[in-house]
């Protein structure tokens, strides 16, 4: 697949086959946020795979804190995350404030690559950020008290969402 094809293709997956991704699988992925450029080449990120027990923990945990929150999506996300067979948790793996920002951006630009080389491997994809309700949690069920920027939901794909409405470049492009 070409990058232009990939790039359009892409979208968020919320339903998910009862199918394994292969442990070859989502190397790929993390391979490919592994490339991705950072800040003063800092690579600051670390990748956690999650599967079974202690994915559907962490997805029940961000569940019971949140149901009770008006207007919250996280219940749903974890409904989500339970049914995508892998979680990637996404962890910033040295706090400095001074490239704080340089940091995150570039592993927003990692978490890209990812969404992008599941998109080209035939694999869905959805970016979480409601994961940060319960960091603190996460941190302990998993053992690692890096900060988690975010996560990622990886499954074979069981919906082909339509493209949702984007701004003209006319509305973003300034002058």
């Amino acid at each position: 697949m070409e990058l232009k094809e990939a790039i359009e293709k892409r979208r968020s997956i919320r339903k998910y086959e009862e199918k394994e991704v292969s442990d070859e699988l989502i190397e790929e992925l993390i391979e490919a946020a592994r490339l991705a450029p950072s800040g003063h080449n800092r690579q600051p990120w670390q990748f956690q795979i999650v599967r079974g027990e202690i994915k559907d923990k962490i997805a029940d945990t961000l569940y019971e804190k949140m149901i009770s929150v008006e207007g919250s999506t996280a219940p749903h996300t974890a409904t989500v995350m339970k049914e995508a067979p892998v979680l990637l948790v996404v962890y910033l793996t040295e706090e400095n404030e001074e490239n704080f920002l340089f940091d995150v951006l570039s592993i927003g630009g990692a978490i890209e690559h990812i969404l992008l080389r599941a998109t080209d491997l035939g694999l869905g994809s959805l970016w979480i950020g409601n994961t940060k309700y319960i960091e603190k949690e996460m941190q302990e069920i998993l053992g690692n008290q890096n900060r988690i920027v975010s996560t990622v939901a990886i499954g074979f794909k069981a919906q082909e969402p339509h493209a949702r409405p984007r701004k003209s470049l006319s509305e973003i492009l300034v002058k």
